[in-house]
């Protein structure tokens, strides 16, 4: 009885074999077993089959929260389910980050920061950057970061701010968010001679408030957060000083440049996708694809940026997107030790 059975069982065991093999080799040829938390799916072609969410690191009102919403609200009818916007705040977006990073990699959670990324890590208040995630895309880009004052503040260029920093030593309240690109101006303009009291702002949206307020002096902020508050189109409240950005933005062309004015600030401000390490290929190449078609051919989109922020599309592809990311991060942790040594 036991021999006949052994080979029934060896031959069932055989052909188990033969079929996954079979199986492996349709889905591109490739052996490698398939990621953990991919929904079952190696291929990720059933993907997606539940909501999305997009955590974004900062205050709803911001920057990095519109380029994510708006993204959102275009992958949602091309991807065929919701595409949700959850903002864990705090700790400078590493809170969010280490959410995101420790999440399952199942295709359903995603990151969505900009430069500050490389901020958190160089700064010190995360141990890891853009290599603990698996890249999905870079998605936008802003039309620069601004330096701003209050309309009666007695200084009309960046240059001019610095001088009178100096006069006025201490006196002037700079508005910096530890991990943010609002940091690095303050570490910037203090190596450039400034000589300011730098004060932890908060986010975007917060800075905003506490400058009209009068509660601090002077921020850096993308104008979609300001345009409201400036001569021509807002409520004149507050001025722009310069532009922090490598060159000057098609939409707002009469805004100088820092380094125009002498000032040795220049950092573009771009917003990328991450997923937690571990994420099926394929489900990471659908949506760069989903969002490379909305960035790129959605006219309806295109008009909501540049309304807004004066942006235009904007879109990298994931081995593009690795690749700034990489340089970003190198860029930032040139200052690590000062960053960590604090203003």
């Amino acid at each position: 009885m036991k021999k006949p059975f052994l080979k029934i069982l060896a031959s069932a065991l055989a052909l188990s074999i033969s079929l996954a093999l079979t199986a492996c080799g349709s889905s591109g040829g490739s052996s490698a077993p398939a990621s953990a938390g991919s929904s079952g799916s190696a291929s990720g072609t059933s993907w997606p089959e539940k909501p999305i969410n997009f955590v974004v690191p900062w205050s709803a009102g911001g920057d990095t929260d519109f380029f994510a919403r708006t993204l959102a609200k275009y992958l949602t009818t091309e991807l065929g389910v919701s595409v949700n916007v959850t903002n864990t705040a705090g700790g400078g977006g590493s809170i969010a980050s280490n959410e995101v990073k420790d999440a399952d990699p199942d295709g359903y959670t995603f990151l969505c920061f900009d430069t500050a990324l490389a901020l958190n890590h160089s700064c010190g208040i995360a141990d890891f950057g853009y290599e603990a995630f698996d890249p999905v895309c870079l998605n936008a880009k802003n039309s620069g970061e601004y330096l701003v004052v209050r309309k009666d503040f007695p200084c009309d260029t960046i240059a001019e701010l610095i001088e009178y920093s100096k006069a006025n030593p201490g006196t002037i309240k700079l508005a910096a968010n530890t991990g943010a690109t609002s940091y690095y101006v303050a570490v910037k303009l203090t190596e450039l001679g400034g000589d300011f009291n730098v004060v932890n702002g908060g986010s975007s949206s917060e800075r905003v408030a506490s400058l009209i307020g009068g509660h601090i002096d002077v921020s850096s902020h993308a104008m979609g957060v300001i345009s409201q508050y400036l001569d021509g189109t807002g409520t004149g409240e507050l001025k722009i000083l310069g532009c922090l950005a490598t060159e000057r933005s098609e939409a707002f062309p009469n805004i100088p440049l820092a380094t125009e004015q002498g000032v040795d600030i220049a950092y573009d401000m771009v917003y990328n996708i991450l997923a937690p390490k571990g994420t099926d290929p394929a489900i990471i190449s659908r949506l760069s694809e989903a969002c490379a078609k909305i960035i790129n051919e959605n006219a309806d989109y295109a008009k909501e940026i540049w309304d807004a922020y004066g942006a235009s599309p904007y879109y990298k592809n994931t081995e593009e997107a690795i690749a700034d990311l990489k340089t970003d991060d190198a860029k930032f942790m040139e200052y690590s030790e000062i960053f960590q040594k604090g203003l």
